[in-house]
């Protein structure tokens, strides 16, 4: 608000308007109202190509990484990854109940071992017709296999106080992807020889 001029006077004198305070229950926010061009930032532009998708996932990646932990080389990731290392396991293999399951496949001969070996005869039943009948029977007991792994490491892990959502369903066809494979070919590596208790 400006004063109106006095004659001999070569100056105007701004006075600030009061600061008004509103009055009731959670009226006062503590703080100014941000200008409206800080208010909302547009979101960044959608990535246009592939490298520039790339550049953003890696940039993306950067920000994520906890500060101060240092960047594994592909050999120590490698190692990590073989070992269990929680900081590099995939998401599928996280978590006790996960760990468990692994510990269970490895401790047991399973007809899922022999999967690998199965999978020509699997192949030449789609094309024999007779062999057909075996194949489904091989797939059957593979699933009913499966099945009861998950619900024994379901028990095992609620016997132990393990807090799980997973149903039996889930945890039979991990433990089964993870049966099929050789030994030495598993990630984590298995911690236990079969037979060993868990």
């Amino acid at each position: 608000m400006k004063l109106p001029r006095r004659k001999g006077t070569a100056t105007s004198v701004e006075i600030e308007p009061p600061e008004v305070v509103a009055s009731g229950p959670g009226a006062s926010k503590g703080r100014p109202t941000p200008k409206r061009r800080t208010a909302s930032v547009p979101p960044p532009p959608a990535p246009r190509t592939r490298k520039e998708a790339m550049a953003w996932q890696k940039q993306q990646g950067a920000k994520a990484k906890v500060a101060g932990q240092k960047k594994l080389s592909p050999a120590e990731y490698k190692q990590a990854l073989k070992t269990g290392d929680p900081r590099v396991l995939p998401r599928r293999d996280q978590g006790p109940v996960r760990a468990l399951a692994r510990d269970y496949v490895d401790s047991r001969r399973m007809a899922s071992n022999y999967l690998l070996l199965l999978f020509p005869l699997m192949l030449i039943g789609y094309v024999i017709r007779p062999l057909q009948i075996i194949t489904l029977a091989l797939f059957a007991l593979l699933l009913a296999e499966w099945m009861l792994a998950g619900s024994r490491i379901r028990k095992l892990a609620l016997e132990r106080g393990m807090q799980t959502k997973e149903s039996a369903i889930s945890l039979g066809f991990y433990a089964g992807s993870r049966a099929y494979f050789r030994r030495s070919w598993r990630r984590p590596m298995p911690a236990v020889e079969p037979g060993d208790k868990i």
